[in-house]
């Protein structure tokens, strides 16, 4: 239970604080190059832009991690709590400092993220157990690779095996160590370059979505697996059921965040009762949307993750000129 009533999703991965600069392209191996507008940006990790995505579309969230006693916790607080997240089990220690990130955004719009070490190295088994249980009545966990990926993993295993919930993994960075066997995780969330990495792939393969999919799923043995691809879409394999998502189009201004828009869509429509199929639908059209706002948790108006009522205003304008 949390301090606002029970609650929906628990959300376990970072917090921290980016800083975003504009380059003309990304840079080669041993070069300097120019950036501009450089500026620490309203965003604070994937475990926090979840969280807030979550919260202004209405559902109820918990969040659990670790940042140190410094501002950039502290803004982590606002800017979740402000979104109606509940923060009780944002944990706070001396001996870390919170993480900070840099965004780097190309002409194109294209985002490349270099994250720093994230405070939730320090969060211990107990203290993710101990969030979980006082959550319990949650239908939904999501976690991620922000934090430790072992650490993530262990609060999946926790959220399935000990409570039943519908467990998601956004395996972002992918981590240099083997992941294991995935059993405990209904469904592992990564883009197509990500997907292409997992299965030993170039890039330019040509290998069908199905069967990457097929082979990460395989491999890991998690119930399902979703696939983003960028302004393409996405792909889904849900036990034996694959399908996939048309992109909408719209003229992008900021990618930022809009992976992180897209999982916390798709959590809240399985809360709202809508089926997967359903979800991943509605979650493409809210990260389109999500891609012409500037930002991600900035309160601005026509920026950043937008309310519920927003979102479905947008759908009915596609709807109406489709």
């Amino acid at each position: 239970m949390g301090k606002f009533g029970p609650i929906d999703v628990i959300v376990l991965n970072s917090h921290g604080v980016g800083q975003v600069c504009h380059i003309k392209r990304f840079p080669r191996r041993g070069e300097t190059l120019e950036a501009t507008n450089w500026h620490v940006e309203e965003d604070g990790g994937k475990g926090a832009t979840v969280s807030v995505a979550l919260g202004r579309l209405g559902v109820s969230t918990g969040y659990i991690g670790k940042v140190g006693y410094d501002p950039w916790g502290d803004m982590g607080d606002q800017w979740m709590s402000e979104s109606g997240v509940d923060t009780t089990y944002m944990y706070r220690d001396h001996c870390v400092s919170t993480g900070t990130g840099l965004i780097m955004i190309e002409d194109d719009s294209t985002n490349t993220i270099v994250d720093g070490d994230s405070a939730c190295q320090a969060l211990t088994w107990e203290e993710t157990h101990d969030a979980i249980d006082a959550m319990k009545e949650a239908r939904v966990f999501i976690t991620g690779f922000g934090m430790p990926f072992r650490k993530a993993l262990d609060g999946a295993k926790i959220a399935k095996e000990e409570y039943m919930m519908i467990t998601f993994c956004n395996v972002s960075p992918l981590p240099s160590e083997e992941m294991g066997d995935l059993s405990f995780l209904d469904y592992m969330v990564l883009n197509d370059v990500e997907a292409k990495t997992l299965c030993d792939l170039p890039e330019d393969t040509d290998e069908s979505s199905i069967n990457i999919l097929k082979q990460i799923k395989e491999k890991y043995h998690c119930k399902g697996v979703i696939m983003t691809c960028s302004s393409k879409g996405s792909a889904v394999l849900d036990g034996n059921d694959y399908w996939k998502v048309a992109p909408t189009p719209v003229k992008a201004v900021d990618t930022i965040g809009a992976g992180d828009g897209y999982l916390a869509a798709v959590a809240a429509n399985l809360v709202w009762g809508k089926d997967l199929r359903e979800a991943t639908e509605w979650a493409s059209k809210y990260a389109a949307y999500k891609v012409t706002r500037p930002g991600s948790m900035t309160k601005k108006p026509g920026c950043g993750y937008p309310q519920k009522e927003e979102v479905n205003a947008f759908m009915r304008r596609v709807e109406k000129y489709s």
